[in-house]
């Protein structure tokens, strides 16, 4: 098999073999008979006869004369239209993967018709073998390692690209492109070299894990701001938030998979009241709100990493499907890959899972921020009425529209519907719950703040397509300071209670503080008693 092992190296060997050099030219004494030197110029050359293949490199053409192969290349230089034979293919270690299973299945017949009960004892196998070990497998892991390493110097390759044929709608990272390309020339590696699919594999583990070491970098500097926390990461970080939005039924249908690991329905009473804990301890400051830019980039990694772990689940099925390749393969791989390959998607979908917490916390960080700066001022007493929104709501709407027409480029229709969902009770809590940090207000300032309420509600309305009720509540809230505190009280009893005991006292306080006079202390106190004991009743 000498003679197959040589034409094996020759296909597959990184370094040129060329045309044999030709001896040195020797110098000839003028001695020499007259006779001899028109006799060896006189001779006609022959013509060289081109042909279709070179077997310069094969056994036989190895014990040709070196007088003979000097011969023909002095025959070729002689003719100046002898050219240089074309090659057939291009010499690389990868071209070992077209022939390995026909080179195995010669090997084994050698072995049957001499009678070898071990294979490797063959010349052929022993290069076949050391070849793929030490230098073919070593240099593609090589390879992917390095194309994986120049994702990661350009932020988990976030270039969308629309990549053929891959059944998604949308734009993906070219990072998560460039991944499944790997995994995809591993899998028909797996294919034409069964016997090496275990090495196969760990680089498919190595190239994911890799991916997500990227990926978890990029979200920790997309989610930073100026190397500190955004607010949106630290309540990210307060378990007890997290837990309420994963009870949300938006949240489960989403993501099936990751639930609450707390029993009972998660509320958004109970969401504003945990976000509240931090409302006093964090600044609600614009250098620690996230960029539209960041917030886009991170929709596009959460899409791109979902993408990613659906081709991988595939690639796990197919490989169970494979019947030839499990009948190659010891039991215990197969089941090594599964547990591993899933491990990995697992890794994968909890940091998609991430990037859609963090979407949905930041853009109710901007609802706090944006509306507690209207609601902070030391007064609402305008001298004359004003039917424009406050700035601060016309930034705050402009942001959420703006993001709406961009994000739905890079989110399905449901994880963005889920980003805005619940956002009009938000917005109404904000504003009802920190009504107490109002001084004073006058019928301007009722007017001013029905007029904001109603731009939030038409704005998000235009979002999620839905009527946003809650702000209706806000705005009937704060229109109620129209009427005096026995009118509020009457209202109570004659009709259904629409607030809480405290909201209906912080309505009394900040009416009475817009409304001074001698009583005002007295009048407050009563009409609070008269309000303890409707409430008490129903």
């Amino acid at each position: 098999s000498s003679g197959i092992t040589q034409s094996t190296e020759a296909v597959v060997s990184t370094q040129s073999t060329g045309a044999t050099k030709p001896p040195p030219v020797t110098f000839v004494p003028l001695t020499n008979s007259i006779g001899h030197f028109f006799k060896r110029n006189g001779r006609r050359p022959e013509k060289v006869r081109s042909s279709l293949f070179s077997f310069e490199s094969s056994a036989m053409g190895m014990t040709i004369s070196s007088e003979h192969r000097a011969q023909n290349f002095n025959d070729a230089d002689s003719d100046s239209n002898a050219c240089e034979l074309p090659a057939l293919f291009v010499k690389s270690p990868h071209n070992i993967t077209l022939v390995f299973k026909q080179i195995n299945k010669f090997i084994g017949e050698i072995s049957n018709v001499l009678s070898f009960t071990d294979a490797g004892c063959l010349t052929l196998q022993a290069f076949l073998d050391d070849f793929v070990e030490r230098t073919f497998l070593k240099r593609l892991s090589e390879k992917i390692t390095g194309e994986i390493q120049e994702i990661n110097e350009g932020k988990a390759g976030l270039n969308m690209v629309k990549p053929n044929k891959s059944g998604w709608p949308r734009a993906l990272a070219g990072g998560a492109v460039k991944v499944q390309e790997k995994l995809a020339e591993l899998r028909v590696l797996m294919n034409r070299m069964p016997k090496y699919c275990p090495k196969f594999l760990e680089m498919v583990y190595e190239v994911l894990k890799n991916y997500r070491r990227i990926c978890c970098n990029t979200f920790n500097d997309l989610s930073e701001a100026h190397k500190q926390d955004t607010l949106c990461q630290i309540w990210f970080k307060d378990s007890q938030i997290t837990e309420i939005v994963k009870k949300q039924p938006s949240w489960l249908e989403m993501f099936p998979d990751e639930g609450s690991t707390t029993e009972g329905p998660g509320s958004l009473r109970e969401f504003v009241t945990a976000v509240g804990r931090h409302q006093g301890k964090e600044v609600f400051d614009k250098s620690r709100i996230m960029s539209e830019n960041k917030m886009i980039e991170l929709a596009q990694l959460q899409d791109s990493i979902t993408w990613l772990v659906r081709y991988v689940n595939e690639f796990a099925e197919d490989l169970h499907r494979d019947k030839e390749l499990a009948d190659q393969l010891p039991p215990k791989v197969m089941e090594d890959c599964r547990i591993r390959l899933g491990e990995r998607t697992a890794e994968l979908s909890s940091l998609s899972h991430n990037c859609m917490m963090i979407l949905y916390l930041e853009i109710r960080v901007q609802c706090y921020f944006h509306l507690l700066q209207v609601l902070r001022k030391q007064d609402y007493k305008p001298d004359t009425e004003n039917s424009d929104p406050d700035t601060s709501v016309t930034q705050l709407n402009k942001s959420y529209y703006e993001f709406e027409e961009k994000v739905k480029d890079y989110l399905p229709a449901t994880h963005t519907k889920f980003l805005f969902e619940g956002l009009g009770y938000v917005m109404s809590a904000v504003v009802i719950d920190n009504a107490c940090n109002i001084k004073e207000i006058n019928s301007a300032g009722i007017k001013k703040m029905s007029r904001n309420i109603l731009a939030l509600q038409q704005n998000l309305t235009n979002i999620t397509l839905t009527c946003e009720l809650e702000l209706e509540r806000a705005r009937f809230y704060y229109e109620l300071l129209y009427l005096k505190p026995e009118e509020i009280i009457r209202r109570i009893v004659e009709q259904e209670k629409r607030f809480t005991k405290k909201e209906y006292s912080e309505l009394l306080q900040l009416y009475f503080r817009s409304h001074k006079n001698k009583k005002s202390a007295k009048d407050l106190e009563r009409f609070t008693k008269q309000l303890d004991e409707i409430v008490n009743l129903q």
